[in-house]
């Protein structure tokens, strides 16, 4: 486990976010399905080619943060994944704690994507500041 791991622990147990993290099979299948199945360019996340694609904002605007999980909760009930790029764990959390956690992720120094099993649709929190979210 990473040090980002440790600290976003703390930190979610210090909010009362209820969370789990998948096991590293599950995580590694994740993994495997954004890269299959979402297109790159670089290390970003090729939105243009992904449908319904939308940049919401920065991430250090709470603003943003409150069309993201707004967005997020029009589109599903059930618990979100988060997986970064800088840590070893993947995060799944209820809808009900998305926005402590979206506040938690945008400080992260990483690529956080965030997503559903299905990869029905993705969310990112880039690590230059950027918030975008696209169905496939």
């Amino acid at each position: 486990m990473s040090y980002l791991d440790d600290e976003i622990i703390n930190d979610l147990k210090k909010m009362n976010v209820k969370f789990s993290i998948p096991p590293e099979a599950e995580h590694d299948l994740i993994v495997e399905l954004i890269n299959e199945n979402i297109p790159f360019s670089g290390n970003q996340i090729a939105w243009s080619l992904l449908k319904e694609n939308t940049y919401i904002g920065p991430s250090s605007s709470h603003v943003t943060l409150e069309k993201l999980e707004k967005i997020i909760k029009s589109t599903t009930e059930r618990n979100v994944i988060f997986i970064g790029d800088a840590t070893d764990n993947a995060y799944s959390i209820t809808t009900s704690d998305l926005m402590h956690s979206l506040q938690l992720f945008s400080k992260t120094p990483q690529h956080t994507y965030i997503l559903q099993k299905q990869l029905d649709w993705i969310a990112c929190i880039s690590f230059e500041g950027d918030v975008d979210f696209a169905k496939r």
